[in-house]
């Protein structure tokens, strides 16, 4: 194992995070861990996908932050806008990559000048958050493929801030909204048999009672489940939304189970929607949602 300590005021081997990321040799011999000292790093960091099995852990969320202000409406040299996917904060695209005890943040805020502005983006599999907060208000977080598993973790946003096409399960997690919008937007593919699962999680947010949506399909098969989630008055009594196409109904794959909280309402919730039995949740491990040849189990 190496260690690779970061500290901007010049304490450890890099004062950048991405100068202790280069470091690291491609497909390295033996996982590497890249400790953050206290600090806002404003930069923007890539774990390019031939460097995997390496860990970033910061001193705590509070202290190691790292932050950023690239937005899809900015222009390049070529006075084009960059769009959603040149904007994150952090991109991890290697597989086996576990990020803990740190904030990521993209403080470009919201409005039309400024869209979509990702502050984690996600393609690399296997990968573990815990103890991170993900800051940001439009597409906060991307998961473009792969599994992802955080726990105790915080993400905040306004419109779609968790979306993509991974398979991710959220334990004991804060999901805060900053104003109206929508939690979820999945692209599931068809072919995959989980999109975003939530266990035991809270929503909270500063949003008018009644104008958050748990989630709307970007692409027909959507796939979310919120189980024993704790859901505050913000929360929209229908809970889901079609993203004006009705047909989207009958593909999208939204579920919840137990449910509690003022924005629990399920007599109120859309028809298109599924109340899970027990039995169907007790099927939901970890290693059932994770499955795959090489029977990856975060929890391991």
């Amino acid at each position: 194992m190496r260690n690779i300590y970061v500290d901007k005021n010049g304490g450890g081997d890099f004062t950048s995070i991405q100068a202790a990321i280069d470091d690291v040799r491609v497909h390295p011999l033996e996982p590497v861990t890249i400790f953050i000292k206290g600090g806002i790093y404003h930069e923007r960091v890539i774990v390019p996908d031939n460097k995997p099995d390496i860990q970033l852990i910061g001193d705590n969320t509070q202290q190691t932050i790292i932050s950023n202000h690239v937005y899809a409406n900015m222009l390049d040299s070529n006075k084009n806008m960059l769009g959603t996917f040149q904007t994150p904060t952090v991109s991890i695209l290697a597989d086996n990559v576990k990020v803990e005890n740190l904030t990521i943040e993209n403080t470009a805020g919201f409005g039309p000048k400024i869209g979509q502005a990702l502050a984690l983006y996600v393609s690399g599999d296997r990968g573990i958050y815990k103890n991170v907060r993900l800051l940001g208000n439009q597409d906060t977080f991307y998961s473009c493929r792969g599994r992802q598993y955080f726990i105790d973790c915080y993400i905040e946003g306004h419109v779609d801030f968790i979306f993509g096409s991974g398979t991710v399960v959220f334990t004991q997690c804060e999901i805060h909204s900053l104003r109206e919008g929508y939690i979820t937007a999945a692209s599931t593919p068809k072919d995959i048999p989980y999109g975003f699962i939530f266990f035991d999680c809270r929503l909270t947010g500063s949003a008018k009672e009644n104008t958050v949506y748990l989630g709307r399909p970007w692409r027909p098969y959507a796939h979310t489940v919120f189980i024993r989630t704790v859901m505050g008055k913000h929360i929209k009594q229908e809970g889901w939304d079609n993203w004006r196409n009705p047909d989207n109904e009958k593909t999208a794959r939204y579920a919840e189970y137990d449910s509690s909280g003022p924005g629990s309402a399920k007599e109120h919730r859309v028809m298109w929607a599924s109340t899970l039995s027990k039995d169907k949740v007790n099927l939901l491990t970890l290693e059932q949602i994770f499955q795959s040849c090489d029977g990856w189990n975060p929890r391991v």
